[in-house]
């Protein structure tokens, strides 16, 4: 069956001939196929229409997070609390989390909702959103970022050396669960302030 082509006409990681040989056997081993979405190159397109997917599914959660909070206090404001900040997104990190680690801003890894407003705060006993950028966030999530991409790198052009590609992916998936761990650090210091502050 040969699979219809790409809408956002992506190139693919690993090409249609590397598929026909041993290492190709070894890759749908390992669980993955010549089409799908571990093997297509993002784009300018596909990254777009990844983002405007996930504004509107994050407008969804917001709305369905509202309902129920508003069912304990009846004028519950909340709005979401990127973990990793926007400047992270907005730059070439941003270029470095999605196309590399298929991680983007709105996906719920990523996204906490806080109390827009005191009353919420204090009725929900949920930490009130900063409305700002945390700069120790920042400068955290700066760090690793320029750590494990220069890392990604060496990773990649190692790869293509060894054809050790199923090590490329292990690797990868570290660097994606590194990203995702320090994310849910802040968001425990989130709470932990809050906490403190509250009592």
């Amino acid at each position: 069956m040969v699979a219809s082509p790409d809408p956002h006409g992506r190139a693919k990681v690993f090409p249609d001939a590397l598929w026909q040989s041993e290492t190709g056997a070894l890759l749908r081993d390992l669980g993955m196929s010549p089409n799908d979405e571990s093997n297509l190159v993002p784009n300018a397109a596909s990254i777009d229409s990844r983002i405007r997917s996930g504004q509107a599914a994050l407008e969804a959660r917001t709305l369905n997070a509202l309902v129920k909070a508003r069912t304990r206090f009846p004028d519950s404001a909340l709005k979401p609390f990127f973990l990793i900040p926007d400047p992270c997104w907005n730059g070439p990190h941003g270029t470095f989390l999605m196309r590399s680690l298929d991680l983007y801003p709105f996906d719920d890894w990523n996204v906490m909702f806080l109390a827009a407003d005191d009353a919420t705060a204090e009725a929900l006993e949920i930490a009130a959103h900063p409305n700002a950028n945390v700069p120790a966030f920042v400068e955290a999530a700066d760090k690793l970022l320029g750590q494990v991409s220069v890392a990604m790198d060496r990773a990649h052009a190692e790869a293509g050396v060894t054809h050790d590609f199923a090590g490329y992916q292990e690797f990868r998936e570290d660097v994606r669960l590194k990203v995702k761990g320090l994310a849910m650090s802040f968001g425990r210091v989130v709470v932990e302030t809050w906490e403190r502050h509250a009592t």
